[in-house]
């Protein structure tokens, strides 16, 4: 992309949203996706068609809506100024039910979850038996006997099912018929507000069952951006439309636009997801999230790959910036070189709109630190970038 912003034909530049993706063919720039057994759709794909979405990825074996054929910083600002309601269908929930549901859960995570209240929720991470990061999901508890693992692209309900069975836990282990949906930005409560009275005290990192526009559902408030905003889970799919219909109506008055979620401003908050650390032996304290890790307050999976992986930590998670230029699209991960060789890996890039520049997550080794000059090498060539910390924009 030109620094005026300017598009040629062929051009896949960081303004159009980036996915960081563990290689090729993993982004389905189609508008309509081809029917696949093993790829399913939310209840509410035929209203992102309508709302005019041409791309999806694959995501927990489901079609996830990225795109929508607008200038992205429409989207951008929409989210930051205004409110957004994206399909997040492929969001899925592994369920844990039962009177060990909440030892399971502390047990598979990496925060100490055994305190969590009911209507509480909380972000953490989930590890395999070797330290290495599996999913960043966020766990709520809408129920006494009913905990939530709201999870990223991994087949965690078969990873749970399979400790449960194991471990002698007294729990059932299953995806429930839950299909979320996002409203997220500044005016985000305005437009619950008009839906349900479930937001009037609901403080963040919080959850409760509520009507929405009349449909049973769980409503919390989370969301993948720093952005006011909720997640709505409807109880099934039976009524998802309506939902999605009530949304859309009480959001026109603010302005609310049905797009997808935005990696623009995720990567200039540091915001990342499961993607950012599969395929790369990636532990918590190299993905800079060392303070989800309570080591000290019971066993879970990994806990003792994770107490000698802290004390030796070879690669940390930076921001890089680039100041004159501009990157491609990324659809594959981009090595990352200063003057001593190869230096790291980028996993995440997109343009900012903050700092009116492109800008890039990657993991790189302890050596280079923030200030550090280094090059990035992609399809299209190589461009220099300066590393800094990240959230790269409060």
């Amino acid at each position: 992309m030109t620094r005026a912003g300017r598009r040629r034909e062929g051009d896949f530049a960081c303004r159009k949203p980036a996915v960081a993706r563990a290689g090729a063919g993993s982004l389905a720039s189609v508008p309509r996706p081809p029917t696949h057994p093993n790829v399913r759709r939310s209840p509410y794909f035929a209203e992102t068609e309508r709302a005019g979405c041409t791309e999806y990825m694959v995501y927990n074996h489901m079609y996830m809506p990225i795109a929508y054929g607008r200038d992205p910083e429409v989207d951008y600002r929409a989210l930051t100024e205004a409110v957004t309601l994206w399909d997040v269908g492929a969001e899925r929930q592994t369920e844990l039910r039962g009177p060990d549901a909440l030892r399971l859960a502390d047990y598979l995570c990496t925060r100490d979850l055994s305190g969590l209240a009911t209507g509480r929720c909380r972000y953490t991470l989930v590890c395999d038996e070797r330290g290495q990061i599996m999913t960043e999901p966020i766990v709520l508890r809408p129920w006494p006997d009913v905990v939530w693992i709201s999870h990223g692209d991994t087949d965690l309900t078969l990873w749970a099912a399979a400790i449960a069975a194991h471990g002698g836990f007294d729990v059932q282990v299953g995806e429930p018929d839950v299909a979320p949906l996002q409203v997220q930005g500044p005016r985000s409560r305005d437009v619950l507000a008009a839906v349900t009275d479930a937001v009037e005290e609901l403080g963040s990192f919080s959850c409760r069952v509520a009507q929405v526009a009349g449909v049973e559902a769980v409503v919390s408030r989370t969301g993948w951006s720093r952005e006011l905003g909720y997640e709505i889970y409807p109880l099934s799919s039976e009524r998802a439309l309506e939902l999605w219909a009530a949304l859309l109506a009480a959001g026109e008055p603010h302005g609310l636009l049905v797009t997808g979620p935005n990696l623009n401003r995720a990567v200039e908050q540091g915001i990342t997801d499961t993607h950012y650390a599969v395929n790369s032996g990636m532990n918590p304290f190299e993905a800079g999230s060392g303070r989800f890790v309570d080591l000290d307050a019971g066993d879970f999976v990994g806990r003792g790959a994770l107490r000698e992986a802290q004390g030796a930590v070879r690669r940390h998670t930076l921001g890089l910036v680039v100041e004159d230029g501009s990157l491609p699209r990324i659809e594959t991960f981009w090595p990352v070189r200063d003057e001593q060789g190869e230096a790291g890996v980028v996993r995440w890039a997109a343009h900012s709109y903050a700092l009116g520049k492109d800008a890039a997550i990657a993991l790189l080794d302890v050596r280079v630190g923030p200030g550090a000059t280094v090059t990035i090498d992609h399809e299209h060539g190589s461009t220099p970038a300066t590393a800094a910390t990240v959230p790269l924009v409060a």
